[in-house]
This record gives C-alpha cells, structure tokens and sequence, in this order.
C-alpha cells in the first residue's frame, strides 16, 4: 500500500469515526415501543385530537415503554409518561364502516408537541438500572418533538371498522430530549404509530363523542436517512477497500 492510499484511509477513518453513526460511545435507536395508561383521545367538546387520562390531566402513565436498539433487540425498558398537547380537527368524515380523522398540527397555543418522561430506565441486557427516581427525581425527558408534515397537516386519521380499535400515524421533528442529545441513546425524526384497542363507544360517527382507550399504545420509528456526507463516506471507505 503506497503513502497516499495510507492517508486516505487514515482520513476515512477518522471522519467515520468523528461522525454520528460510528460513535462508540452511543447507540441508534431503531425503535421505541411505549404501552400507555388508559386515556380519552378526542376531545369532541374542543374538537380535537389530546390524550388525557380519567380524571383530566393531559400526562399519561407508559406502563412500559421498550426501545429497539439498532442491529439488537429491546434492548431498554423504562416506565414514565407521555404527554401529547391538543390538535385541531381539520376533517372528519364516516364512510364506508370507518369513521375517519385529520387533525392539522397546530392549536390555539401554538405548534402541537409530543413529551415522553421516563422515571426508571433499565438496560435489559446487563440488568443494569440506568436511573430511576432516586437519582432523578423529576424523571428525565426523553424526547420532545414536533408535530409536522410537509402540507402543514400531521394526518393521523384514526380508523376503524364500527368495532373498537382506532389507528393512525403521524411524522414528528424531534426538538430536545435525551435521545437528541444525551450521551447513550440517539434518535433520529420519527413516524408515530398510534394503536387505540378496546375503545368505547365502539361505533363512532363522525367523531361526534370522545373516545375512550382502554389498551392505547404508541410505536414510533425513524423515519430519516443518513446524511449525504455520511453516505459519501461510506461509499469512499467501500472504494478504498476494494482497491485494496
């Protein structure tokens, strides 16, 4: 191998090494699996779209919440809450056996946001008890995200066929928390997966009553791409090898 390959390569890797997606010291999270208390989520009197739990508050309890680590499994459990502040009613509509809905991602006070709280985290693999209200009473915020999509609208539709389950996504931009810049996880702007099983009333019309969830749960999967830089380098480290 001559000096210049030598330098190349010595560059390459400190590059790779310098960016996001090769730091040792942090792992990518492929996914967050959250099961949430019971909750209303449609407020038919301010027609729009708030989780909030029995007695009217808008944080709900995650009675577990588990996050995929990229190239493992679930490989963190943490308990918390979630809070999701009101969007407004865009559409609604009831055809078809499906009551269907689009909030647009602002309200009265402002861009919609979504906050998850986790009070315990536990490394699954080791069994080892990241922190827990002990060492930081007041939990510590996982992330905080924005509501968007690219037409002004976050089209989470709730569906269902006159049964009692309700879906929908939605993408968020995430704007603070420990998974944008903490020191042991990373996560890059995500789509939200929202499941609301055991619902009641079971056959809804034109979402014209609040909603009740008695099985709510939330996925959320990232749904970026690597940087260009990030690619490019990539692709030189495969050249430079190759020609090795």
């Amino acid at each position: 191998m001559n000096i210049r390959n030598v330098v190349l390569k010595g560059l390459f890797i400190s590059l790779l090494i310098s960016t996001p997606f090769a730091s040792a010291a942090l792992k990518y999270v492929d996914a967050i699996d959250l099961d949430l208390g019971e909750s209303y989520f449609f407020n038919n009197a301010a027609q729009q779209f708030v989780l909030s739990n029995s007695i009217g508050g808008s944080e709900v309890a995650i009675d577990v919440g588990n996050i995929h680590v990229a190239g493992g499994g679930w490989d963190y459990s943490f308990e918390g809450s979630i809070v999701v502040t009101a969007s407004d009613l865009f559409f609604k509509n009831t055809s078809g056996q499906k009551a269907q809905a689009i909030f647009t991602n602002t309200n009265p006070s402002g861009t919609a946001v979504v906050s998850i709280i986790a009070t315990t985290l536990r490394d699954k693999i080791t069994s080892t008890i990241i922190f827990d209200p002990v060492s930081n009473p007041g939990g510590v915020v996982l992330l905080t995200a924005e509501m968007n999509d690219s037409d002004s609208r976050w089209l989470l539709s709730e569906t269902g066929d006159y049964t009692n389950v309700f879906y929908g996504d939605t993408h968020y931009a995430i704007t603070g928390g420990d998974l944008l810049g903490g020191s042991l996880l990373r996560m890059l702007d995500f789509r939200a997966v929202w499941h609301f099983d055991g619902c009641s009333p079971a056959n809804i019309s034109r979402f014209n009553q609040d909603i009740f969830s008695s099985l709510p749960s939330l996925q959320i999967i990232p749904d970026a791409v690597p940087e260009p830089a990030t690619v490019a380098l990539l692709a030189l480290g495969g050249l430079l090898c190759r020609k090795k």
